[in-house]
């Protein structure tokens, strides 16, 4: 497996290569200027087992979606800052992993194994959560950052409605308030969904909706009496 880097700054470059030297999960690494050319690469070397990884600073929007239908059997990996709607941007385009570039170092190793695996890399990004909503965890043998692409058909028609909720940014008072149930039995549907996704938190479970392509339901807007 030969990683294909896509970034601007050299000492960045050198990181990555250093901890895909000690991961050992990768040949050396080779860089090139932009999607377009690491789809030339793709497509001249039908051969050759490729990761890319590419800045977010470096593909504009679009691109990935499009190198995505391009080359499909080559996987791709953003790279970008704490920003949740960036990672939601990566992954909704059809990137397979996304890496904080602050903590390449222990992203990045994770990443390749889920990849390599042909799974999705979501990282445990920070300070996700809603207005004082306590962040639910579920114990399980599914990694961290790893979500089941085959989820959606575990899901029951209502996990489905509330996951399509959670999508749209509702929390689970809103959810309770819209499908007449209480509170104590969202967060029992909630704890049920992350389990099947095999995520850890909603912004996790957000991707993993977008993934499966769930719609985004609008707010309802109340009828006068």
């Amino acid at each position: 497996m030969r990683l294909i880097l896509i970034d601007h700054e050299a000492a960045f470059v050198t990181r990555v290569r250093q901890v895909a030297r000690r991961a050992g999960l990768v040949e050396p690494v080779d860089e090139v200027a932009d999607l377009s050319a690491l789809a030339r690469l793709a497509e001249r070397n039908p051969q050759l087992t490729l990761v890319g990884m590419v800045s977010t600073t470096m593909a504009v929007r679009g691109a990935i979606k499009e190198f995505v239908q391009r080359c499909p059997q080559v996987p791709l990996i953003a790279v970008g800052g704490n920003d949740p709607e960036r990672m939601r941007a990566a992954l909704g385009e059809g990137a397979r992993a996304y890496v904080r570039r602050g903590d390449v170092g222990e992203e990045l190793p994770n990443a390749l194994d889920v990849v390599r695996d042909g799974g999705v890399f979501v990282p445990p990004v920070v300070a996700m959560r809603p207005g004082g909503e306590p962040l639910m965890t579920v114990a399980g043998p599914v990694p961290a950052g790893f979500f089941r692409e085959d989820a959606g058909k575990q899901l029951t028609p209502r996990q489905r409605e509330i996951l399509s909720m959670i999508r749209s940014g509702r929390n689970n008072q809103e959810i309770a308030d819209t499908l007449d149930l209480t509170v104590g039995t969202v967060k029992i549907h909630i704890t049920a969904i992350f389990k099947a996704l095999g995520v850890r938190n909603r912004t996790q479970a957000m991707v993993a909706a977008d993934w499966l392509d769930l719609p985004i339901l609008a707010q309802r807007v109340p009828t006068e009496a």
